[in-house]
Parts: C-alpha cells; structure tokens; sequence
C-alpha cells in the first residue's frame, strides 16, 4: 500500500487483483474529518445533518460565512453586536471611499422587500429596532448616507442570525440566494473601505 498526498486529503493506493486484471484501488483516509466536523457543525447549529451538509455544499453559503468572518473581524473588532451598527454606519457615511454605486442595487431590493410585513418580521423574528422602521417609512431616495449603511449592515446582521438562530432552519435560509448575494456585495464593500477595527 502506498501513501500519496493529494491536496488537503491523504490518499491511500493499494494494488487489488480481481481475476487477471489488477488495478489501483483509491480511498480517502480523512473522510471521517468531514462527517465529524458536519456532525459538530449541526449540533453546533441545532440542525439537522442533512440541512448542514446542503449549507457547506452551497457555494453562495460558503462565500457568505468567509466574508461574514471578515467582516466581523476588521469591521467589529470580532465581536458584531446590534448596538455597534450605528457606530459604524457613521464612520462609513464619512469615508470618502464609500463607493455607493456598489451599494446601490442592495441598498433598493432590501428597502423595497422590507416594506411587507411578513418579509420584516421573518428578518426580525423578535427584535425590535425604531431606527431602521423610521428608515423604511421613508422613501429610499431621502435617505442619508448612514441611514442608508444602517439599513445594510442590520440586513447583513439579520441575515447571519438567521442562518444561525433562525427558526426555519438552514434549508429555508438557503432559499434566500438573491438576498445572501446582496450581503455579500455589502460585505466586500465595506470590508474593502473599513480599517481593520482590532
């Protein structure tokens, strides 16, 4: 039996005889690491294994998770709480690198969504915040550059909650692709802008 490395796995070859023909015989040695690591991820998570493993096979999921790990690391010193947003919004709004072109189509289909009631209250579930309800009353071109920023990061925030605490589970979250594509355009902005916070 040999052993070669091929990337990230350990594979191992064995030469097997099957009547007159031999052939190689290829098997991952690390396959156990995966399967635990959904297990733990979905206890973790309280889902079931079946709902982890569609999130970690979803490229649009994964993108979401490393940028929100950025995200959280440079823009909130590792540790994003809602009352930090407010702070930020207004350090972005005065960045002179904000790029809001980039911003802009995120920035129209969340105020739009927001403005039935049963999409706010799925983002929402429990929380309650008067700022980003008097954002949504107004019309989308009135509001200010920070408003505009709050509104964002309070999606994103939602959003990484949800997937995490939601009461739908991973599968429903999942269906949302068009809104986690927009969180992570939002990311990449303001991660390109925002001097790392730590």
């Amino acid at each position: 039996m040999e052993e070669s490395g091929i990337g990230h796995l350990k594979i191992e070859e064995e030469s097997v005889v099957d009547g007159s023909e031999s052939r190689k015989k290829q098997t991952c040695v690390s396959k156990r690491m995966p399967e635990s690591f959904v297990k733990w991820f979905a206890s973790y998570l309280g889902q079931e294994d079946m709902q982890v493993t569609k999130l970690l096979r979803d490229k649009t999921a994964t993108m979401f998770l490393i940028a929100w790990s950025i995200f959280e690391s440079d823009c909130f010193s590792g540790s994003m709480e809602h009352k930090k947003i407010e702070d930020f919004a207004k350090r972005m709004a005065v960045n002179p690198n904000l790029n809001r072109l980039k911003l802009v189509d995120a920035l129209k289909h969340f105020h739009n969504r927001y403005q039935e009631p049963k999409h706010y209250k799925n983002l929402m579930h429990q929380q309650k915040t008067e700022k980003l309800e008097k954002i949504l009353a107004k019309n989308v071109s009135e509001l200010s550059i920070e408003e505009q920023v709050f509104l964002l990061v309070v999606v994103v925030y939602r959003f990484r909650n949800n997937i995490f605490h939601g009461n739908k589970g991973v599968d429903s979250w999942l269906a949302f692709k068009t809104e986690i594509e927009h969180c992570i355009t939002i990311m990449q902005e303001l991660i390109n802008i925002a001097e790392p916070a730590h």
